[in-house]
């Protein structure tokens, strides 16, 4: 048993070093290259990001509104759907704000990271 493990290994070996030494004749690297990362580059790919952040919150806080006022108009007489109701429109209002809030604070640092503070007061 010996006997053929050695053989195994040995023969295994002697494959990967001839392999190793015909590949490194033929390589050719060619190196992609890249655009250079600034400042004005990840600033857009965050603005971006963030806009697309604030319009999904908007569009799930109106069907969130919608939904917590249809639920309101059809509670009826029942006090304890009337109170969920309520619940779930307050919640939706909070969290209006809340990505509203997220909006305003986005829109500000990217006016004071653009240098022009004039039309902050605009």
């Amino acid at each position: 048993m010996k006997k053929y493990r050695y053989v195994a290994l040995s023969s295994l070996f002697g494959v990967l070093g001839r392999a190793s030494s015909a590949f490194a004749q033929s390589v050719n690297v060619n190196i992609p290259r890249g655009s250079v990362v600034d400042f004005t580059t990840v600033s857009d790919l965050i603005n971006n990001i963030a806009t697309f952040m604030i319009f999904a919150g908007t569009v799930g806080a109106v069907i969130f509104l919608i939904w917590a006022g249809i639920a309101y108009v059809s509670a009826g007489a029942d006090q304890q759907k009337v109170t969920q109701a309520k619940q779930m429109l307050k919640t939706g209002l909070i969290g209006s704000l809340i990505v509203f809030g997220v909006g305003t604070i986005i829109a500000t640092i990217r006016l004071i990271g653009s240098g022009d503070l004039s039309q902050i007061f605009r």
